[in-house]
């Protein structure tokens, strides 16, 4: 766990360091009313938003440590886990849609929205009794929930392509790096609900992968910001 939350840390640093010396990106956020134009009024700094990201994973995992060194139960370090997921999940598809082209404030909400409450479904799921956790539907509907907004993402870059203005290939390729970190997140949590992995092998995978979401996000914005330093 002290090596997690380490590494959590370490990739903070540099994703704030990166901010402070505004040798990161702002993407901005419109907004569109009717019978006007776009209306560009804030921009989120992509190096700070992700060190966000990575320290909500180190709190809630420094959080998890304490109460597990005071004898805390499993349903309350999983509620720890469900809600470092939420933000986690939810801050990241604002990002990775961003770094898309999508800039419209109520689409990227939504995508925040949507991604931060399914896994709400997982949390009210696990909270059943262990007869309950094979059940295939709760984590179905909290799936289906998931992939949307991916599938708006997945939309715009199309869209993109076809009007030969696509993203950079960097943050394609991130892309499809952090979703199959997110689909992997998914796979340990049905295992865990079907009683395939422990609880603490379900915890140290998902600490894993959260660290590798946290690491690409700090690629993209090393590689968008100062390309030199990746090619």
């Amino acid at each position: 766990m002290t090596v997690a939350i380490a590494a959590h840390l370490i990739i903070a640093i540099a994703l704030i360091v990166l901010a402070i010396q505004r040798a990161s990106i702002v993407m901005p956020v419109s907004l569109t009313l009717p019978a006007r134009p776009p209306l560009v009024f804030a921009v989120v700094d992509l190096a700070a938003a992700a060190a966000l990201i990575v320290l909500v994973s180190a709190i809630a995992r420094s959080a998890a440590a304490v109460l597990a060194s005071r004898g805390a139960p499993v349903a309350r370090l999983r509620a720890i886990r469900y809600l470092e997921w939420s933000q986690l999940a939810g801050i990241t598809l604002f990002l990775v849609a961003q770094l898309n082209g999508i800039t419209e404030v109520g689409t990227l909400v939504l995508c925040y929205a949507v991604g931060a409450a399914c896994i709400g479904v997982l949390w009210v799921q696990g909270r059943g009794s262990a007869e309950h956790r094979a059940a295939a539907w709760p984590f179905s509907l909290g799936a289906a929930l998931a992939i949307v907004p991916w599938g708006v993402i997945a939309l715009y870059q199309v869209g993109a392509l076809v009007a030969s203005s696509p993203p950079a290939p960097l943050v394609r390729v991130m892309t499809i790096v952090i979703l199959l970190v997110s689909a992997a997140a998914w796979w340990a949590e049905r295992r865990w609900h079907l009683s395939a992995l422990t609880d603490a092998r379900a915890d140290a995978l998902h600490t894993l992968l959260s660290a590798a979401n946290g690491l690409a996000l700090l690629v993209v914005t090393v590689g968008l910001a100062r390309p030199s330093a990746l090619f």
